[in-house]
């Protein structure tokens, strides 16, 4: 059967829209998220996750790949180890400072999402900080392995990408995204809002010392990738939304495997499905960090640390479905404060307009 009848097949009806070039991403995406997973597996790596959910955020969020994407990917990773070891290496004895670097950095990459040319660089940047923090800040981890898993799974995640965009084209050319004229008050709000949000919620993971909460980490932080008030609740909601629906899907998984839930060869085909599912709806919805973007992430998030042999992943969901709704009521509740204090000033106000 050619991919064009599977397309057909799997082409939803009325007026949404799904093109093949839709139908194709969404292969590459499940393959990406399922090559990642068994070579990860495979090789039995400590931060499994990284090498998971990379692919997957790489293979979402850009439909194509050229040398200018790939090398924002790679470059953004390199340049964001090498910060993170000089800061908790030198700044670690002075919180404060360290603090200030951190909101800093949060916001240069913000401030680069928000202008555009360099998105994926500074998202990126936005990922890697927010988890390289996470775990360097903690004694138990290995800054050495830490720091090369995370280059190598930006290698691999550029490699896959490569691998199926060959093996799996698109079959017409896909238009650029429409250009967002932003003036110097809407970039530096932009920028503010979301690097001042960002920081607080580096401070409370700090100081509640919540080493295994990668997705509520991850949900607060992608969240803010709107850059706006309006935007986070959408994406919050959506970022709920998809997080309860991946969660439902593992549970499943457990349930209909039973103790054969260790078994690769068993578990693969299922999670292969699952992400195809999701990366479907993804795009479908054409939103960006949408349901199926926050579905797919969860399953390489869960399946990204915890799969090993006897390992249930059970109470690791329900904590997770918990844990992602904290985050977002108290990120969205900092976004909105942040969000009137800004509009306070009239260098950073930006009033959302009506629509026509």
């Amino acid at each position: 059967m050619s991919i064009s009848t599977l397309a057909r097949v799997f082409s939803p009806h009325d007026k949404v829209v799904y093109s093949a070039n839709d139908f194709r991403q969404t292969l590459r995406i499940a393959l990406a998220g399922t090559l990642a997973l068994s070579i990860s597996s495979f090789y039995n790596v400590q931060y499994g996750v990284f090498f998971v959910v990379y692919p997957l955020m790489l293979m979402s969020l850009v439909p194509v790949l050229n040398g200018h994407v790939a090398r924002q990917f790679i470059f953004s990773s390199v340049i964001n180890c090498i910060e993170m070891v000089l800061i908790i290496g030198f700044l670690s004895q002075w919180p404060v400072i360290m603090t200030l670097v951190v909101f800093a950095l949060y916001v240069v990459r913000f401030r680069f999402m928000s202008q555009g040319p360099l998105f994926l660089f500074g998202s990126m940047g936005v990922v890697c900080q927010s988890t390289m923090l996470n775990f360097m800040s903690y004694p138990t981890n290995d800054w050495h392995v830490l720091f090369f898993s995370n280059i190598e799974a930006c290698v691999l995640a550029v490699c896959l990408s490569a691998l199926l965009h060959y093996l799996i084209p698109d079959v017409e050319p896909r238009m650029r995204p429409p250009v967002i004229e932003k003036d110097a008050a809407r970039i530096r709000h932009e920028s503010l809002l979301s690097g001042t949000v960002a920081t607080v919620i580096f401070i409370v993971f700090q100081v509640c010392n919540l080493s295994d909460s990668l997705s509520a980490l991850m949900a607060g932080v992608l969240s803010l990738f709107p850059m706006s008030y309006r935007g986070a609740v959408l994406s919050s909601i959506w970022r709920i939304a998809g997080v309860v629906l991946g969660c439902v899907y593992i549970l499943l998984i457990q349930l209909v495997l039973y103790d054969h839930s260790s078994h690769m060869l068993l578990m693969m085909p299922l999670i292969c499905l699952g992400l195809g599912v999701g990366a479907r709806l993804h795009t479908m919805e054409k939103v960006g960090a949408g349901v199926g973007f926050a579905s797919i992430t969860t399953l390489g998030i869960m399946f990204g640390q915890n799969m090993h042999p006897n390992q249930d992943l059970v109470f690791s969901d329900l904590y997770r479905i918990v844990s992602v709704t904290v985050s977002l009521f108290i990120t969205l509740t900092l976004v909105f404060l942040v969000h009137i204090l800004l509009n306070r000033f009239a260098a950073t106000r930006y009033v959302i307009p009506p629509p026509a």
